[in-house]
């Protein structure tokens, strides 16, 4: 697990980061496009998950200072290729990206 500003990530995955600016970092997270699970338990809009086939990559866009990051949704290696974004409010919890075999879940658990 590591700690970029307030952001507690816990990833199966190596990751590099891309862009940083003052408060601001960017960082690349590649899945060589597998299918990605975005697990919404504690959705109330959502019953269990959303899921989006064949994602060649993640940006993680965060602000040091804060306890929300904008997850962009990669389709090809090119940084204009994304097709889905969302926001995270990752304050007192864990970010988890895990690999299981050719499926990836996102998931955040309490501290």
């Amino acid at each position: 697990m590591i700690t970029i500003g307030n952001l507690a990530l816990d990833t199966d995955f190596e990751y590099r980061i891309i862009r940083e600016e003052d408060n601001d970092l960017d960082i690349f997270i590649d899945l060589n496009y597998r299918s990605l699970d975005v697990c919404t338990k504690e959705s109330e809009f959502f019953n269990s998950r959303i899921q989006f086939p064949f994602v060649r990559s993640l940006i993680l866009r965060i602000n040091k200072d804060k306890n929300t990051m904008t997850i962009h949704l990669m389709r090809d290696i090119d940084l204009f290729s994304a097709f889905a974004n969302f926001e995270v409010d990752y304050k007192d919890s864990i970010f988890n990206i895990k690999n299981d075999n050719e499926k990836v879940y996102i998931s955040k658990t309490l501290k």
